[in-house]
């Protein structure tokens, strides 16, 4: 009997373990944290009629800040649970739409790894490898600050530019689900689902509803991104390295055209031997654009860089290239390179000045964009970062 009833008092408090909520001694307070970024800069390019620096101004003063608020807190049962929303100084232009709220998103994490729920970057844009050499304002990539006149690449379907760490969402941070595992030897696996590719705000349909969100033409859904990385730390040296895809899964026609999914691969490496940095990054666009006419574009950026730091300073230099081809009717293509020198210096805690001479050139041997043919830009910036 008395074994009975021991055996009955133990499940009841097993019963009584698994009814208890996970409280946690304090409830979730957020803090206030961001960034600053300003930069002056000069460019100097082709810029007579028909040419891309025609009609644009020589100089300019160019801003970019964030207000973060973010919090945690810590359960009885060891799961982390925390949100993060980011105000943006104003709208930027890239969400299409005037709120002013960039990312924000909830997170669970524990020993199974991290869940983030809500508006973010996908596996591939938020994991991706880039080289060394590129300061926070400046870069040979897709730079906080670019002063070529390439926007829109004068009607050829291109990457404005050279960006290498992109995924194919509509929207960056369109809501979806964001999985982070744990690093296991240096090993780590991010995967993330967009149910729809260009749903990020309250106006697009994903806020307080009725009903589920529209789906637009040519409009993404159904995507699916994944990016392993490894990092390894050795006696005076280090190695990291990337590879994954974004993948659209379906995309709503057009009546009477057919638009392709789009398919983008990346991958990076950068080696670290005491105070000096190499490495190298590849992303290829599979459909970057398709014309519903038997023509599409598919892409590719490749580059690399280099960094040394002594004391507060870090000296860098990078390299990229991209090709561009339109296969079908006319078999045109576009080539970017550029070409970038930075350097950093590290004004106290958090406070950053750097500095950059860039030098962009572009050919392609379409005739009904010729104008681009050689066109040359080079830039002169100073800039600061501040991280709060």
């Amino acid at each position: 009997m008395k074994r009975v009833a021991l055996l009955g008092s133990t499940a009841l408090f097993g019963a009584g373990m698994v009814a208890t909520p996970a409280l946690a001694a304090d409830g979730i307070k957020l803090g206030v944290g961001g960034f600053f970024r300003t930069a002056y800069m000069a460019t100097f390019d082709d810029d007579s009629e028909g040419e891309p620096g025609n009609e644009r101004n020589t100089d300019g003063v160019f801003s970019d800040a964030e207000i973060h608020f973010t919090g945690s807190t810590v359960l009885d049962n060891g799961l982390e649970v925390g949100a993060r929303v980011e105000l943006e100084g104003e709208d930027n232009g890239a969400t299409g739409g005037n709120d002013q709220i960039d990312e924000a998103w909830i997170y669970f994490s524990g020993g199974f790894g991290e869940l983030r729920v809500g508006s973010t970057d996908d596996a591939l844009t938020g994991a991706c490898i880039l080289p060394p050499g590129g300061t926070t304002n400046f870069s040979a990539f897709s730079p906080n600050q670019w002063g070529a006149n390439t926007d829109g690449a004068a009607g050829f379907p291109a990457l404005s530019s050279n960006a290498a760490c992109v995924g194919v969402d509509d929207r960056e941070d369109a809501q979806k689900l964001v999985y982070i595992s744990p690093s296991f030897g240096g090993f780590q696996l991010n995967l993330s689902y967009t149910p729809n590719g260009g749903d990020e705000r309250h106006g697009d349909g994903v806020g307080p509803h009725i009903g589920m969100p529209l789906n637009s033409d040519e409009e993404s859904r159904h995507n699916f991104s994944a990016y392993g990385t490894y990092s390894y730390e050795g006696d005076g040296w280090g190695l990291t390295a990337g590879a994954g895809g974004s993948f659209e899964g379906h995309v709503e026609q057009s009546p009477g055209a057919d638009r392709d999914e789009q398919q983008f691969y990346q991958t990076g490496v950068n080696l670290t031997f005491g105070n000096f940095a190499v490495g190298g990054t590849f992303e290829y666009y599979n459909n970057l654009v398709d014309f519903d006419v038997g023509d599409e574009v598919d892409a590719w950026v490749a580059g690399g860089g280099v960094a040394y730091t002594m004391e507060a300073w870090t000296f860098g230099a990078q390299y990229s290239h991209q090709l561009a081809e339109l296969d079908g009717s006319s078999n045109d293509d576009f080539t970017m390179d550029r070409a970038v020198l930075t350097a950093n210096y590290a004004l106290g805690p958090g406070i950053d000045l750097d500095g950059s001479v860039g030098y962009t050139w572009v050919d392609t041997d379409s005739d009904d964009v010729g104008n681009l043919d050689d066109y040359d830009a080079l830039e002169i910036g100073i800039g600061t970062a501040i991280t709060f």
